[in-house]
């Protein structure tokens, strides 16, 4: 006989005491047979304040209790949980007991417990109560609610649209809704009985198709539901826009499922954002575009000019002017191979950033000269758009951690940017030091400007904004991600067409300037002291570069290459070795064209 049989066939056993007692005063109950029974049975006075008359084997494995336990002047109240004591006995006390009740019970190792209590009366004043043990399922009804708690959070975070349709009505929606679309809570619940408001214009005849078919399906299939009463369709796919309160719109690709219960059609499902898709898919076509318009250019000169060549050749030249055409024809191929060299170089270095490659190879120099490099190589396109510089720079040297190259690299998109987008005009460079912990370089100039509405998108690769623009739109790109790498910020201001362009540049300081405090005047000796002893970093950094950029003869030069040669076999410093092994090769080759001169 399995379980749930013994236990009906004990419930009938209860029907049947229970018609004996109320015959039979004198044996309420059989104590043999209530053992015997698979139910945890107890026997209460419920007008002598509950007090236990009778308790099983099995309720007294339910109750936790030892099985030596007297019963004696025993009151079932002691079991319930001090915190539901007083309600228990104000429950049992009322006219109104309940059939069926839980409580909480403490065990007699005073840990907290939960049963069930069914309660049936064998006379006026006895009950015969049954209990079971509920501790189990409790716990993992509260795990189950926090499990549920746990998801509805996910889902509310999931930055996907997640939808519940009733009968065209809108009955379930994420936060997304709102942070997405900027609708309030308040104004979505108001139109409810509209979910088409949700949608663009020339979109809404399609979704109000798909509530009209699924209600029309519901009404010709009432037959069927009834014999079947939930019918649930395939997932079907359709896009759309949803469209924002600003007037803006969202693409989306929405999966959808049917559920027919009852006289009710259930539409729910998910709305996946395509936005980012739709702008990588642009950036695709405007990549595409681009690349093949910037190599397609050179490539059209050098064809046209090695045809015309040929020409020449064909119908007859002198040898002076074959040899200017030759020098033209190097120059031309010189100028445009180098033009697709950078262009693919900076194809390169997307790529390095996209796949977190990129790499930067960092090490205390002094800034200023390296923007002075960048503006000497700048000179022909100054002179090209008949630019006029002003440079100021600070009086103190400014030492960063970074990598020369690369921040070339940035400079140089910035400062072509500024020259070819000016045009005879005025570009002002400048250099602050802000809070003495960082470098702060301001490029203006008076050019064409930048519609505000754009500066949130500029800097994006394959973005342009003016038809004078060349290249990909990779410059401020890739001079966002370099000084990114240099722990630095890059902001871009205008007020829009012909109001010019500002682009400032903040980098951490690897020294203070307060700390550079020497000067010119200061002995070898002492220099050489400070680099190799001081604990200041800032401070040896500063000697380490008096002494690449100093000049010395004789002894003095062969002192300054044994110093730096022992601070790159022995500092513990990597920035410091790196700029010591830089002035090292310096002075040693200095020390070598002075041989092969007194030679």
């Amino acid at each position: 006989m399995d379980k749930w049989n013994r236990i009906r066939l004990a419930l009938r056993w209860i029907e049947k005491i229970k018609m004996k007692f109320m015959e039979s005063s004198e044996k309420p109950f059989d104590p043999n047979l209530l053992n015997k029974l698979p139910l945890g049975i107890a026997v209460l006075d419920r007008h002598n304040d509950n007090q236990l008359i009778f308790i099983n084997k099995k309720a007294r494995e339910d109750l936790h209790l030892p099985s030596d336990l007297s019963l004696s002047d025993v009151l079932f109240s002691t079991f319930i949980h001090p915190s539901e004591r007083q309600k228990f006995m104000r429950v049992w006390s009322s006219d109104s007991l309940p059939r069926i009740s839980e409580w909480k019970i403490v065990t007699p190792s005073e840990k907290a417990s939960w049963i069930k209590l069914q309660v049936t009366p064998l006379n006026k004043q006895l009950y015969i109560v049954q209990i079971r043990d509920i501790d189990k399922i409790k716990k993992i009804s509260s795990n189950l609610s926090t499990i549920e708690a746990q998801y509805q959070a996910l889902i509310e975070k999931d930055p996907n649209f997640l939808f519940i349709f009733k009968n065209g009505i809108i009955e379930y929606y994420n936060q997304a809704f709102i942070d997405k679309l900027g609708y309030t809570a308040e104004e979505i619940d108001q139109r409810r009985g509209m979910p088409t408001f949700l949608f663009a214009p020339e979109h809404r005849e399609k979704i109000a198709r798909v509530l009209v078919e699924s209600k029309r399906e519901i009404i010709t299939s009432i037959d069927n539901q009834e014999k079947d009463p939930q019918i649930q369709r395939q997932d079907e796919t359709i896009e759309f826009d949803l469209l924002c309160k600003d007037g803006s719109r969202v693409p989306v690709h929405a999966i959808i499922n049917r559920v027919y219960s009852g006289k009710d059609v259930i539409i729910q499902g998910i709305m996946i954002d395509l936005s980012s898709i739709k702008e990588l898919q642009d950036m695709k076509l405007d990549f595409l575009y681009l690349t093949q318009h910037q190599l397609r250019t050179p490539l059209y000169i050098l064809k046209n000019s090695l045809d015309f060549y040929k020409k020449r050749i064909r119908d007859g030249i002198n040898p002076e002017e074959k040899e200017i055409f030759e020098k033209n024809l190097i120059e031309v191929f010189s100028r445009n191979v180098d033009s697709m060299i950078s262009l693919t170089k900076d194809l390169n270095d997307i790529a390095l950033i996209q796949h977190s490659k990129l790499k930067c190879n960092l090490r205390g120099e002094s800034f200023i000269p390296i923007l002075q490099e960048v503006i000497e190589d700048l000179d022909f396109f100054l002179r090209k758009y008949r630019i006029d510089l002003i440079v100021q720079y600070p009086p103190t040297p400014l030492i960063v951690n970074l990598d020369r190259n690369r921040i070339s690299q940035a400079l140089r998109n910035v400062l072509e940017n500024a020259i070819r987008f000016t045009g005879h005009g005025i570009v002002e460079v400048s250099i602050t030091i802000q809070n003495n912990k960082y470098l702060k370089l301001l490029v203006k100039d008076n050019g064409i400007g930048i519609d505000p509405a754009n500066l949130t998108i500029v800097g994006k690769p394959f973005m342009t904004f003016h038809p004078s623009a060349s290249g990909l739109g990779l410059g401020l790109y890739l001079t966002k991600e370099i000084i990114a790498f240099h722990d630095g910020t890059v902001e871009i201001l205008s007020k829009g067409w012909k109001t010019g362009t500002s682009v400032i540049i903040v980098i951490p300081l690897l020294t203070s300037p307060e700390d550079l405090a020497y000067s010119g005047d200061k002995s070898l000796d002492e220099i050489i002291r400070t680099a190799t002893t001081s604990e200041n970093m800032s401070k040896r950094i500063d000697a380490i570069s008096k002494l690449g950029e100093g000049t010395y003869d004789g002894l003095e030069l062969e002192k300054v290459i044994s110093i730096l040669e022992k601070v790159i076999l022995y500092d513990k410093d990597q920035t410091i070795r790196n700029l010591a092994s830089k002035f090292y090769s310096q002075k040693v080759e200095q020390t070598k064209n002075a041989t092969s001169n007194a030679s």
